[in-house]
């Protein structure tokens, strides 16, 4: 297993924001995963898991990422009714999307353009249209930070609007999923679904997606619309004229205007609305609360 020290970060987000990691390690099996939480512990530094880097914006990271591109490994057998698929944790969420849309399958297909994999999906318990991840989980694989390997049934497990026991209940491995065939051609709903996202959403611009999580009955993006962040701008960094929840590199954007133009944004909508809002993008630096300490025997 590589590991490598001192690692600029910004080309590791879907917004390319970034700071310098410690250490970055590119796991290739699960042993090598168990490697990583010791080196840690030798270390006495944090673990980040990183997939795509879709939600997330780094600062300066003292400690050790775990990029799973590695961890690949696709299975899938048709069980007539429908498919069981394992992945594992570095298997892109496109994969699954393209799968679903060969063969039909429910749901799967309205998560279509989300840059995630599918360890991060899960562990953000990722949806959209009505749809989650977890609604097709049937268990995961996953390491403790002891290094011991445990999998749980999905009825075992408790996901909840964009939360999961990951990772704070250990790094996630593998999924095993059942997508059942739909009884109705999927495609032109998922082409609606597309052409949506196009036009609602700055697809095509360095950008970390949802920044706020929609609080019960409200809409963070009208929210944020309403107190006129739609289109601000702080240095490099603004949200997005399509949608006013969703933050856009314009250039060299820096950790520091990322950190600061979310504060102007909770506390407007504070102010006018009396609402907290909370963060959905997961903002990494050494004193955040992301990163999970693994403690020696």
């Amino acid at each position: 297993m590589k590991l490598y020290k001192d690692v600029p970060l910004s080309a590791y987000t879907t917004i390319r924001v970034g700071g310098l990691a410690k250490f970055m390690a590119y796991p290739k099996s699960f042993e090598d995963v168990k490697e990583c939480i010791n080196i840690s512990q030798w270390e006495d530094i944090p673990i980040f898991v990183l997939g795509r880097g879709a939600n997330t914006v780094f600062g300066d990271f003292y400690g050790m990422v775990i990029n799973t591109k590695f961890l690949n490994g696709l299975r899938v057998r048709d069980i007539g009714c429908g498919l069981e698929v394992i992945a594992q944790a570095g298997v892109p969420l496109t994969a699954l999307v393209d799968l679903g849309l060969k063969e039909n399958l429910e749901g799967i297909y309205k998560l279509a353009g989300f840059p995630a994999t599918v360890g991060g999906a899960i562990a953000m318990n990722a949806g959209a249209f009505g749809y989650e991840i977890s609604n097709h989980l049937k268990s995961v694989k996953f390491m403790l930070y002891s290094g011991e390997v445990v999998q749980e049934r999905r009825e075992n497990l408790e996901f909840s609007y964009r939360r999961s026991p990951f990772p704070e209940k250990g790094i996630v491995l593998e999924a095993v999923f059942f997508f059942p065939k739909a009884d109705y051609p999927i495609y032109q709903e998922y082409e609606s679904i597309r052409l949506r996202r196009k036009q609602t959403q700055p697809v095509q611009v360095p950008t970390a997606g949802s920044t706020f999580k929609n609080p019960p009955s409200y809409s963070a993006g009208r929210l944020l619309e309403e107190v006129g962040m739609k289109g601000y701008r702080l240095g490099n960094i603004a949200f997005s004229e399509k949608h006013a929840n969703f933050l856009v590199n314009l250039g060299k954007a820096s950790f520091e205007e990322v950190i600061k133009i979310i504060d102007v944004a909770k506390r407007r909508v504070f102010e006018e609305f009396g609402i907290e809002l909370e963060e959905e993008v997961r903002l990494i630096e050494s004193s955040s609360p992301y990163g999970w300490k693994v403690c020696g025997a």
